[in-house]
C-alpha cells in the first residue's frame, strides 16, 4: 500500500522555519477559494508531484506554483476565485501507537470514506474535527482520543450507522489475513467502475481484472492449447460445434473458459494471502460457485458480490459510454451479442441466488457504490464476530 502524505517528507520552508506540507490543508485553502472537493484535491495533488522531488520548497514558490496550476486549469474562472493565499498554521500531532504525526484532513476525509461518506461529507468532518481542535488551541492529541471525537462527531451530527462503521474500519486497520473483495457480473455493467472506486474509498491499492489474467493467460497458452482463453465471453459459443442449442452452447463456453481463467485468479488470491496484501478483482469470470474460493476462507476475509443491470435500455447505454472510454471497444458488437449477454447474465445472477453471494443492481453509481460499502462492511462485522455492543469497547 502507498505511504501517507506525511510519509513523504515535503517540507514548506518560511525563513529557516519548516512545516509537513499537507495536501489536505491545500485542497482546505483553495475550496475556501471556490473550488469544488475534487477540483481542490487534484490540484493539491498536482502540487505534491511538482514538490516531490525538491523535498522543500519556500512559501512563496509554493503559492506561485498554486497559481500557475489555477490559471491552466481554471482559464477565464481563475479571475472568479476569491484570492486569498494559502496559510499554514502548526502541525497538530497524533501521538501514541510508535511515532507521532501530524493531523491531516486529507487523510481523515479518505479513512471516513470507507464507511460509505460521500466525499465532500467526508471533508467537511474533517474540516469540523480540525476546527474543534483549534478551538481548544489543542496542539497534539492521541490516536484514541480522536476516534472517540471523529466518532462522536459522525453519530451526533450524521448516522450512527456511519460511526459504527468507521470503528469497523478502524479495527480492521492492521488485519490479520487480507480483505479480498470480488466484483462479478455480465459484460458492460459496469464492474470495473464500480470495483475501482470501492476499491478507492477503503484504501486497497491493488485492482486486477478477470480481463488481465486471461490476456497473461493468453501469452502463456497458444490458441491450439487453450482455445477457450481466445474469444470474448459472449461469444465464446460460437467456437463450439456447429448444431448445437444455442442458449446452451452460450452457457458452456462460458463456463469453460471462467474455469481456465479461474485457475490464474487462485494464483493471485494464493499471493495476496501469502503476502496479506488486501487486493479488489473485478470480471464477468468470477461466477459464484465457480471460483473455488472457499478453500481459502480460513486464510482471507473473501467478500464476493455481483453487480447487475436488469433494466435492458440502460444495460444498452451503457454500451456507447464504454466505447467513448475506451476506443477499442466496440458498442456495435456488443450489441450484436447483447442476446448472448444478457443469457450469461441470467445464469450469473442464477448462481448468485443459488450460492448466497449478494447482487447490487447498478441503476445509479453512487447508490451502487453506498450499497456495496453497506455490504462489505455487514459481512466483515460477521467475519470479525463483532456485533455493534461491542464495536465501540474494542475500537476505542
Amino acid at each position: 500500500m502507498s505511504s501517507p502524505e506525511w510519509q513523504d517528507n515535503l517540507y514548506v520552508a518560511e525563513g529557516e522555519h519548516l512545516v509537513p506540507f499537507l495536501r489536505g490543508m491545500i485542497t482546505h485553502s483553495l475550496m475556501e477559494r471556490g473550488l469544488t472537493f475534487e477540483e481542490a484535491y487534484e490540484t493539491a495533488s498536482q502540487v505534491r508531484d511538482h514538490i516531490r522531488e525538491q523535498r522543500v520548497i519556500q512559501k512563496d514558490e509554493l503559492a506561485a506554483l498554486i497559481e500557475k496550476l489555477l490559471r491552466e486549469k481554471l482559464g477565464k474562472r481563475y479571475s472568479l476565485l476569491t484570492p486569498h493565499g494559502v496559510r499554514f498554521s502548526p502541525a497538530i500531532k497524533v501521538t501514541g501507537e510508535g511515532e507521532d504525526v501530524p493531523f491531516s484532513k486529507g487523510i481523515l476525509s479518505q479513512s471516513l470514506q470507507a464507511s460509505g461518506l460521500e466525499p465532500s461529507v467526508s471533508y467537511d468532518i474533517a474540516r469540523e474535527i480540525e476546527a474543534v481542535l483549534v478551538r481548544r488551541n489543542q496542539q497534539e492529541i492521541h490516536r484514541d482520543e480522536l476516534r472517540r471525537l471523529i466518532y462522536d462527531t459522525i453519530r451526533l451530527n450524521y448516522d450512527l450507522r456511519f460511526a459504527e462503521r468507521y470503528l469497523l474500519w478502524r479495527c480492521f486497520k492492521t488485519p490479520d489475513k487480507p480483505l479480498i473483495i470480488l466484483f462479478g457480473g455480465a459484460t458492460g455493467t459496469g464492474k470495473s467502475s464500480v470495483a475501482t472506486e470501492v476499491a478507492h474509498r477503503l484504501g486497497i491499492q491493488k485492482i486486477l481484472s478477470t480481463d488481465t489474467v486471461r490476456q497473461i493467460m493468453r501469452m502463456m497458452f497458444s490458441r491450439d492449447l487453450l482455445p477457450a482463453i481466445y474469444s470474448s465471453s459472449y461469444d465464446a459459443w460460437k467456437e463450439r460445434r456447429l448444431g448445437e442449442d444455442k442458449s446452451v452452447a452460450i452457457i458452456e463456453a462460458f463456463q469453460e473458459q471462467s474455469l481456465r481463467v479461474l485457475v490464474g485468479v487462485r494464483a493471485m488470491v494464493e499471493r495476496a494471502i501469502e503476502e496479506n496484501f488486501s487486493i479488489v478483482m473485478d470480471g464477468v469470470h468470477l461466477v459464484p460457485g465457480l471460483t473455488g474460493l472457499n478453500a481459502f476462507e480460513d486464510k482471507a476475509y473473501i467478500v464476493p458480490l455481483v453487480i447487475s443491470t436488469t433494466n435492458q435500455d440502460s444495460y444498452l447505454n451503457r454500451f456507447p459510454e464504454r466505447q467513448r472510454g475506451a476506443m477499442r471497444r466496440s458498442a456495435r458488437r456488443y450489441m450484436e451479442n447483447f442476446e448472448a449477454i444478457l443469457k450469461i447474465q441470467a445464469y450469473i445472477l442464477e448462481m448468485a441466488k443459488q450460492y448466497s453471494v449478494p447482487v447490487i443492481e447498478n441503476e445509479n453509481f453512487d447508490d451502487a457504490v453506498l450499497t456495496i460499502l453497506t455490504v462489505i462492511a455487514e459481512q466483515l462485522q460477521n467475519k470479525l464476530r463483532i456485533d455493534s455492543a461491542n464495536l465501540v469497547s474494542r475500537a476505542l
